[in-house]
């Protein structure tokens, strides 16, 4: 070891011993975003006008999309895309085949954390309603998918139930719904289960707190499950204090038995005049993707997600900061839980201290 990295880490080891001994203020972990840039650069496979991202699996080798791409089996089918490391290219869009998709349109899916059950949206035949929430399964990631499978009345409707979301625990669904009983023209509901083996309850509304007298929908919650992103219905009349068209938006919880807060737009750095929707998060939670159509076409992009390590606010990292960070040490704090996502992982430890530390001695 160079003598460099003796003296950074005793000038670590001794910050975070002298954090203990300062008082620090409330704190207010938080996250902005950076440049946006056109996914036609990063992810040349993917067609705009076609297709955009839908979901990752949590190991972030195979993405999921619903697309009209010509070569399916019917309207809109499921495809997937793979690579074999983080740092590699996507390969070209598979389609799941015959099996999975039908004459239809087949669309929005989400993928388990564990990679074997897969929700989608469909109008084929069979179900209750319009669009309904299917599922398929498979033994093991090597694994054809199986047969579709309805959910249910429990969770679907006789109206338009889609753009599912499973929790990373498996234990929640989130989905949009149009069906009678709502606050608005879409609402966002929620159906849960004790454990991955038993069956969904009914469908329970998120409240007037999340929903709006609006179109609210294409739900997206975070792997720890504290935060929930969702957007105004593109082509329905969208909720007061957005930017124009269709926005993003988020709504927080303290803990998974907590009831959400209330919704805050993403701001002006990704959302805009024309209509921006369909957030989705990097397995990593580095990268926010989504669709926009500001150009008078439909576009996919991605903005860096930068991690705010000023918890006092007071306008630098300093040791108060690490003050914080280290009264919470082993707590559940979300308030400084900023890894090694930018909401953290449910547990203040050296993950955070390694994400402070490093935008601490950045300002050096």
């Amino acid at each position: 070891m160079k003598w460099h990295d003796y003296s950074k880490t005793s000038f670590v080891l001794i910050a975070f011993i002298a954090a203990f001994m300062i008082s620090a203020n409330q704190a207010n972990a938080d996250f902005t975003f950076g440049e946006l840039v056109n996914l036609e650069s990063v992810i040349p496979v993917l067609d705009p006008v076609h297709e955009s991202i839908n979901c990752f699996s949590s190991d972030g080798l195979e993405m999921y999309i619903g697309s009209d791409r010509p070569g399916g089996q019917g309207d809109y089918d499921l495809w997937v895309l793979r690579r074999t490391s983080i740092d590699d290219d996507w390969g070209s869009p598979e389609n799941l085949g015959p099996a999975v998709n039908g004459l239809n349109s087949d669309a929005m899916p989400s993928v388990s954390a564990d990679g074997l059950t897969l929700c989608f949206n469909s109008n084929r035949p069979g179900g209750y309603g319009r669009f309904d929430i299917w599922m398929i399964t498979r033994a093991t990631k090597n694994d054809p998918w199986g047969a579709a499978v309805n959910l249910g009345p429990k969770v679907n409707s006789s109206s338009s139930d889609a753009d599912p979301w499973i929790s990373a625990d498996g234990l929640e669904l989130y989905f949009s719904s149009k069906r009678p009983g709502g606050y608005g023209d879409f609402d966002i509901y929620v159906t849960r289960r004790t454990t991955q083996d038993e069956p969904w309850a009914d469908a329970v509304n998120l409240g007037p707190t999340v929903n709006s007298a609006y179109g609210d929908g294409i739900p997206y919650v975070s792997p720890d499950g504290l935060i929930l992103f969702f957007a105004d219905i593109y082509y329905c009349p969208v909720r007061p204090g957005g930017y124009g068209g269709a926005d993003m938006w988020i709504t927080r919880r303290a803990t998974l038995s907590d009831p959400w807060q209330e919704p805050v737009n993403l701001g002006s750095k990704v959302n805009s005049a024309a209509h921006d929707f369909l957030s989705r998060l990097s397995p990593d939670g580095q990268t926010l993707y989504f669709c926009t159509e500001r150009d008078g076409t439909y576009d996919n992009w991605q903005s860096a997600i930068i991690i705010i390590v000023d918890f006092n606010g007071d306008g630098k990292v300093d040791l108060k900061d690490f003050s914080k960070l280290a009264q919470s040490w082993g707590q559940d704090d979300s308030s400084v839980d900023i890894g090694p996502m930018a909401w953290g992982d449910g547990r203040v430890d050296i993950q955070n201290l390694a994400v402070l530390v490093e935008y601490w001695l950045s300002e050096f």
